[in-house]
Formats: C-alpha cells, sequence, structure tokens
C-alpha cells in the first residue's frame, strides 16, 4: 500500500514539472517574439535630420539665406570692395562706447540705397576711389542710447568731437530722438584711393559737431584747424557723384546723405545690425 502511494506521488510530480516546463518554454517563445518585433521596428527608425524630400542625404548642411531684414541688404553683397568701418560697433565715436544695436561690423541698407549706392561705387571706382562706410541703417535702440548720453555728465571724447561746444547743447541741435538712418536709406560714409585705402583728405572727421564739418565751410577754426579749398573740393566732388545717383546731401555734414526717393520715408526700425 505504501509503494502504491509513493508510485502515485512521483506520477503527481513528474505531470507538474512537466506542465511547469511548458509554461516557461511558451514564455520564452513570447519574450523571444516581442524582442524580434522591437529589433525589426528599430531598423525602420532613421536620423532624418538634413534628409531631403527624396530621401537623399545632403553633401553639405543647409545654410540660411544671408538676409538682414525684408527689404534690406548687406552693403557690402553688392559691392565687394566696400570698406566698412561702423563706428558704433567700435569705442571710436563722440560718446567713446559701443553703442546699443550695433552687434558687427556691417553696412546694412534698404534694397533701393544699396543698388542706387553701387552706381556711385562704380563711377567713384573708374576715378581710383572706393567707399568707406561710417554708418548706415541704425536702429532706434542706438538713437534712444545717443540720448540717454546726451543727458550725462560723460565728456570723454568732448576734444575730439565737440571741442567748442557746451554738451548739453547737443540734444536737440545735433542729437534728436528720431533719426532718418532708422529708416534705412541713409549713409554717412566717405571715399579712400583704391590702390592704398587711404582716405581722402575732408579736412575734418566723421561726426565732428560744428561748422567746420558743414560741405562748404573753408577757413580757420577754433582749436588750431583749418578747412582748405581742396578739402571743400573733395567733399563737393563726392557730394556731386552722391546726387547724379540718387541721393541728398545735407547741409551740416559732408559725409551725410539720404536717397531721395527712399521706401519707408514715415518707419523707424528696430532690428539690430548683426
Amino acid at each position: 500500500m505504501r509503494k502504491k502511494i509513493l508510485f502515485i506521488a512521483f506520477l503527481l510530480s513528474a505531470v507538474f514539472f512537466v506542465q511547469c516546463r511548458a509554461k516557461e518554454d511558451k514564455r520564452h517563445e513570447t519574450d523571444d517574439s516581442v524582442k524580434t518585433e522591437i529589433a525589426k521596428e528599430a531598423t525602420v527608425i532613421k536620423d532624418t535630420t538634413n534628409v531631403s524630400e527624396d530621401g537623399e542625404q545632403p553633401d553639405t548642411p543647409q545654410i540660411a539665406q544671408r538676409e538682414p531684414h525684408k527689404g534690406f541688404v548687406y552693403v557690402k553683397d553688392l559691392i565687394p570692395d566696400l570698406i566698412e568701418d561702423l563706428r558704433y560697433f567700435t569705442t571710436n565715436n563722440f560718446m567713446g562706447v559701443k553703442v546699443d544695436g550695433y552687434e558687427a561690423n556691417v553696412a546694412i541698407l534698404t534694397k533701393q540705397a544699396a543698388e542706387k549706392l553701387k552706381e556711385a561705387a562704380d563711377e567713384l571706382r573708374k576715378m581710383g576711389y572706393v567707399i568707406k562706410i561710417y554708418d548706415a541703417y541704425r536702429p532706434q535702440c542706438a538713437v534712444d542710447h545717443f540720448v540717454r548720453w546726451a543727458k550725462t555728465s560723460d565728456q570723454r571724447n568732448k576734444k575730439d568731437y565737440y571741442p567748442t561746444l557746451a554738451k548739453n547743447s547737443l540734444f536737440p541741435t545735433y542729437i534728436a530722438r528720431k533719426s532718418g538712418h532708422s529708416k534705412g536709406s541713409t549713409i554717412d560714409m566717405t571715399i579712400c584711393h583704391k590702390e592704398t585705402g587711404k582716405e581722402v583728405d575732408m579736412g575734418e572727421h566723421f561726426d565732428y559737431f560744428g561748422p567746420p564739418s558743414h560741405p562748404s565751410f573753408v577757413g580757420k577754426y577754433i582749436g588750431g584747424g583749418e578747412i582748405t579749398p581742396q578739402h571743400k573740393k573733395n567733399r563737393m566732388m563726392l557730394r556731386e557723384v552722391m546726387v547724379r545717383h540718387g541721393f541728398k546731401p545735407y547741409d551740416s555734414e559732408w559725409w551725410h546723405f539720404t536717397l531721395r526717393n527712399e521706401p519707408y520715408p514715415t518707419t523707424f526700425f528696430e532690428f539690430y545690425v548683426k
């Protein structure tokens, strides 16, 4: 009797073992199947970065179009031999500090102004000169910076830029809350000898506040300076070329010209120079 009981217990254990093994094998089969499906899915996942619509990888990364603002252009793209000397991007200016809104030494103008300036550059080049730009489009935040500065006591560059003037007289006579430059079609410029890059002598430098900067001024002035007839001749030569190509001069600054038919006569832009 005892042997019979032991035999039955053995048979039950064997059946139980076989059933457990079958379940384990089935679970492994399921896991392997899941792993296979995951692997299959993984093979169809691709990095689609820089993939064109036809599925081809480009040879070089795509580069965004070089455009400063709708309706504006980088002047050097039209005039490759242009010399850019944006003074407000540096401390070499009447304030003696870098001006708000200037993040690069690049001249920006409306497309219309740049195209007309190119015509002037082509004529000047035949005469042996290239254009140098001190300022072109000027963001409104830069003008705001000028106004704030005018109301401070900082006079670090008075000797070079306004030696005969009281600083509190600069605003609003020379510095205003709005500037034609912010409309995008005004340029502060000079010309340089094409062979040497040296500036043509205009008698007094850019942004000097006072009568010696007036295009027609001739004579001596306080501080020992003198504007000679040759200086005036140089100024008039630049002025005549610019007028021929659609720009109007400014009677207080020999370097300042504005496109006559500017495209945005009442809009003062805010975007940065960069």
